[in-house]
């Protein structure tokens, strides 16, 4: 028997079997890419190492594959929207929370004055002024979009503050205290308040509960497919707890596995509302009907194109994201860590990266272990005691 059958595994469920969107990438997905990833590198985010981690990540693949049918102006500021969000999410992983609280000030307020001059107080200001500028192009001066998009941008800045404090802590949330959080973290409603640009749908439209529900609902599964790939690097990260799977395994006293077949079962349903409530969509008339399915294909199609970026681009399941993809099935063995801390373990000359990164992952998958056992205990003893 080879020794890579016995290396342990995890089977993911195949959350989209059901979704009705294909696998579609932008036909302008080369030239966005070697725009956006000349832009990062402009701003020289990472070290080599780390710059080289976070470039076979290949978020414009992300962007290509979620904004598929919108013009080449569109998709290019999807890139960089979404290699600033990767940039930003490295720089507040690593982060506390003061750390994070001044990076989000900074943030927020080079979005509300994208006219300010470049400045040295931080890359993330300039990066966000020049992909302010850019994105703003996308639509007409005064659309709504724009208070949406900057809303949603705040409210996500601040709850990753608030998410640098619990990492800090351990804490592990309840599944629905951890949605609760993780709805505004994970940076899901301005990615997809970006679908409205070039819309001009009117506040009336795009906040009808219907649309609010289908919103809501491909925020869920944007979660739900994120976390599913996304928990071997956290693990590995040691940042597992600020991932659904934890909170499921905590919850409901459940082994690795039973948790992600848990997920599966309840993304089931998620899809299920997504796809009934899509038949309740009224009518505004045809021009607005037509930007309005515009709009549902954009959630739709970030919901897949997640997933399909999840296997095919090297972040989560590095050079196996193939065969995850066909298999479902995951090995238990560490991923790369944070490309900020990648450059401080280069450093470290006395002992293999690979050793280092093998010794953490161990002691990620332990703690996670002690800490089910642990609440077993204590939740018993409780009763016990009661």
């Amino acid at each position: 028997m080879s020794s890579s059958t016995l290396e342990p595994q995890y089977k993911l469920p195949d959350l989209m079997r059901n979704w009705p969107w294909t696998r579609q990438l932008s036909p302008y997905y080369t030239d966005a890419k070697e725009e956006s990833s000349t832009w990062v590198e402009s701003f020289r985010p990472f070290g080599a190492a780390g710059q080289k981690s976070f470039n076979a990540c290949d978020l414009n693949l992300l962007a290509s594959l979620t904004y598929p049918r919108r013009n080449k102006e569109f998709v290019r500021a999807g890139c960089d929207l979404m290699n600033f969000y990767f940039v930003y999410d490295e720089y507040t992983d690593v982060a506390d929370k003061s750390v994070a609280a001044s990076l989000a000030r900074i943030v927020i307020d080079a979005m509300r004055h994208p006219d300010m001059e470049p400045s040295r107080e931080h890359i993330l200001r300039d990066m966000t002024i020049q992909f302010w500028q850019r994105a703003r192009e996308l639509a007409v001066p005064g659309s709504s979009c724009f208070d949406h998009f900057i809303a949603t941008s705040e409210t996500y800045l601040n709850a990753v503050t608030q998410e640098a404090d619990e990492r800090a802590h351990k804490r592990i949330r309840t599944i629905d205290d951890y949605f609760t959080l993780r709805r505004d973290t994970c940076g899901a409603r301005p990615t997809l308040a970006l679908t409205e640009f070039g819309l001009d749908l009117s506040d009336e439209v795009i906040s009808h509960p219907t649309l609010s529900s289908l919103t809501e609902n491909a925020v869920d599964l944007i979660i739900l497919v994120n976390d599913m790939h996304s928990y071997i690097r956290e693990l590995s990260c040691g940042l597992a707890n600020q991932n659904i799977i934890t909170s499921i395994m905590h919850e409901h006293e459940l082994d690795l596995q039973s948790a992600f077949n848990w997920l599966g079962e309840y993304t089931d349903r998620v899809v299920e509302r997504f796809l009934s409530t899509c038949q309740l969509i009224p009518s505004w008339g045809e021009e607005t009907d037509e930007k309005v399915r515009t709009y549902v294909d954009g959630l739709g199609q970030w919901v897949r194109g997640n997933d399909d970026w999840s296997c095919e681009s090297k972040r989560y399941h590095g050079n196996d994201g193939l065969e995850v993809r066909d298999t479902r099935l995951v090995k238990l063995r560490p991923r790369t860590g944070n490309y900020l801390v990648e450059e401080r373990l280069g450093v470290i000359k006395s002992v293999p990266r690979e050793v280092v990164h093998s010794l953490l992952f161990g002691l990620s998958i332990w703690w996670s272990s002690i800490m089910v056992v642990t609440e077993k205990i204590l939740s018993r003893l409780h009763v016990l005691g009661g």
